[in-house]
C-alpha cells in the first residue's frame, strides 16, 4: 500500500486528481469504478479544473458507480446517479453510452445485480476510487461482509443510515438498503485509490494501514490487494505510527534531517531551464532551507516547440519561467545562454571557461549534475562542459549525479536516497507547472511525479530490506542519486 500525507482536503483531492489523471492519460480507455459521498467531492471538482484548462478527453472511458440506494429514483436528489450526473459527468465530456449506474428502482435487484457485475467482467476495473467509512466500510459493504462476496443488494446498518442522514430531510427518508459492488468485484480492479479525510476517519485509516484483515472491517482487505494508493489528510493520519528512519542501510545512505547538508554552496547543472525542477527539484526544495543554491541554466531552450513565438520571444518565455520557478524552489538562477547551444562543439572551450569563472566565484561545496547515462545532446554536453571547468577549477566537491524521466537509474547504479515529504513534492511539482510552456505540450509534471512514487514504492523492497520483507515506513516519494567526492 503506498501512503501519501496531505496537510488538508484540499490538497488531498489535488494529489488524487493528478493520479487519475495520470492513468487517464495513460490509457485513454480506462474503466473506472467512482464513489460518491462528500470524501470524492474535491477530486471531482479538481477533474473538472483540469479538463476545462487542459481540455484533456474522457470521452473513451468507461465508468461503472460503486453503489446506488435502494429504493430510490434516478432522478432523486440524494440518488447517487444524479449526484455523478451533477457533479462530474455533465461537466466533462463523459460518453453517455459508456456511463453504468445501478438501477436504485429496479423491480428485480437481484437480476440488476447480476447483469452489472456482467458488464464488469467484460469491462475489468482498471481503476476504483474508495471512501472509507467511520466503521470501515467500503462502498455499501458494511461490517463483516463477505471477502467473496459480488455486487448485491444490502441492508444498512443503522450507523451508516445515521451518517448518511445528513444528506436527507430527516434519518427515516434514508433508504434501508442499497445496491453495491461486493468486496470480491472491488478487489478485482488492478489499482485501487482511496481517500480518506477528517477526525472522525482516523480509527479506520489506523486499522487499515496497522491492523489485521478482519471482516469487522471490510476496508482491512485491501492490504491484500497488489496495488492500492491512500491518500489521507492530517486529520485521518493522526493515529498512524511515525517511525525513524536511520541515516544508512544496505550501503545505501538515506537522507534525514540529521545528515542532509547545511550551509553549503551549490550548483545546479541545468542543461534546459526545466531540468533543474524536472530532475532533483524536490531535493532543492528540501535543501535550500538550509543552504545556498545556484541553479546554472546552461542554455535558453529555444529549440523547444513554442507556437507562434519567434526565437527572441521563446527565449524570453522560458527565461521568465526559470525566474519565476527559482522563487519557489528558493534558488539563485544563473541564465548562461552557452554558445554550444548555437554553435556546436567548437564553442565548448569558451563556455568551460565561462563556468570555470563562476565556480570561483562562488566556490561550491556541492555540484549536481545529469547522470552518466543521460544520452540527451544537451544534457551530455552540459554535463562534459561542467566537468571540464571542475578539472581546471581543481578544488574538492561533492558530484551529485541525479536522474530524470529521460534517464532513470539502473538497480544497484545509485547509492544515496532522499525521501521527500508531500511538502517538498508539491514544492517541485509547482515549479513545473510554472514552466506553461513545456507542459502544455508534455505533461512533465505527471512524469516527474509518477517518478518519485515509483522509487518511493520499489526502493525499499529491491535495496534496502529486500524480497518480501517487511519495512519500515518511508515517504511515499522518493528522488535518487549516485553521489561522488571528486579533486577537480
Amino acid at each position: 500500500m503506498i501512503i501519501i500525507k496531505a496537510k488538508n482536503y484540499d490538497e488531498l483531492s489535488k494529489k488524487a486528481s493528478m493520479i487519475v489523471l495520470n492513468e487517464i492519460f495513460r490509457n485513454p480507455n480506462l474503466t473506472i469504478g467512482f464513489a460518491t459521498g462528500s470524501t470524492p467531492l474535491g477530486l471531482y471538482k479538481e477533474l473538472i479544473k483540469e479538463h476545462k484548462k487542459m481540455n484533456i478527453d474522457f470521452s473513451s472511458v468507461t465508468t461503472f458507480n460503486l453503489d446506488e440506494y435502494y429504493p430510490i429514483n434516478n432522478q432523486n436528489l440524494q440518488s447517487y446517479s444524479y449526484f455523478m450526473n451533477k457533479n462530474l459527468f455533465s461537466q466533462v465530456n463523459f460518453a453517455k453510452s459508456k456511463i453504468n449506474f445501478l438501477d436504485g428502482n429496479t423491480k428485480n435487484p437481484k437480476l440488476e445485480c447480476e447483469n452489472y457485475e456482467k458488464k464488469i467482467k467484460e469491462n475489468p476495473l482498471d481503476l476504483q476510487i474508495l471512501g472509507i467509512g467511520a466503521n470501515g466500510h467500503i462502498g455499501f459493504n458494511e461490517p463483516n461482509s463477505s471477502f467473496d462476496s459480488r455486487t448485491r443488494m444490502v441492508k444498512l446498518n443503522e450507523q451508516t443510515i445515521k451518517d448518511n442522514s445528513r444528506f436527507f430531510k430527516n434519518e427515516k427518508e434514508v433508504p434501508k438498503s442499497a445496491l453495491t459492488m461486493g468486496l470480491a468485484t472491488i478487489m478485482s480492479s488492478k489499482k485501487i485509490l482511496i481517500l480518506a479525510s477528517g477526525k472522525n476517519k482516523a480509527d479506520a485509516v489506523k486499522w487499515l494501514v496497522e491492523g489485521y484483515v478482519d471482516p469487522e472491517l471490510p476496508a482491512s482487505l485491501l492490504q491484500r490487494h497488489p496495488e492500492v494508493i491512500l491518500i489521507v489528510d492530517e486529520d485521518a493520519a493522526s493515529l498512524l505510527q511515525k517511525k525513524e528512519m536511520p541515516d544508512e542501510m544496505s550501503g545505501y545512505k538515506i537522507i534525514t534531517d540529521n545528515n542532509m547538508p547545511k550551509n553549503k554552496t551549490i550548483i545546479v547543472i541545468s542543461p534546459h531551464p526545466d531540468d533543474a525542477s524536472i530532475g532533483p527539484g524536490g531535493t532543492l526544495a528540501y535543501f535550500s532551507e538550509k543552504n545556498e543554491i545556484h541553479t546554472f541554466v546552461m542554455t535558453t531552450g529555444h529549440r523547444s516547440f513554442i507556437p507562434d513565438k519567434n526565437l527572441t520571444e521563446r527565449v524570453m518565455i522560458r527565461e521568465d519561467e526559470v525566474i519565476n520557478e527559482s522563487k519557489i524552489l528558493n534558488t539563485t538562477p544563473h541564465l548562461l545562454r552557452l554558445d554550444f547551444y548555437n554553435n556546436g562543439e567548437s564553442a565548448i572551450k569558451k563556455d568551460v571557461d565561462k563556468i570555470y569563472e563562476k565556480l570561483k566565484e562562488l566556490n561550491p561545496d556541492i555540484i549536481f549534475l545529469p547522470q552518466v547515462k543521460d544520452s540527451h545532446p544537451t544534457h551530455k554536453t552540459s554535463r562534459e562542459i561542467a566537468l571540464k571547468a571542475l578539472l581546471k577549477y581543481g578544488k574538492k566537491v561533492e558530484l551529485w549525479n541525479y536522474e530524470s524521466p529521460w534517464a532513470l537509474f539502473a538497480e544497484g547504479f545509485f547509492n544515496t536516497i532522499v525521501p521527500l515529504s508531500e511538502k517538498y513534492i508539491e514544492k517541485k511539482l509547482t515549479a513545473i507547472k510554472i514552466q506553461k510552456s513545456q507542459i502544455s505540450r508534455t505533461r512533465y509534471d505527471i512524469a516527474a511525479e509518477s517518478l518519485a512514487k515509483l522509487r518511493g514504492a520499489l526502493v525499499p523492497e529491491q535495496e534496502l530490506f529486500g524480497f518480501g520483507k517487511k519495512p519500515l515506513k518511508i515517504s511515499p516519494n522518493m528522488e535518487i542519486y549516485f553521489v561522488e567526492s571528486v579533486n577537480g
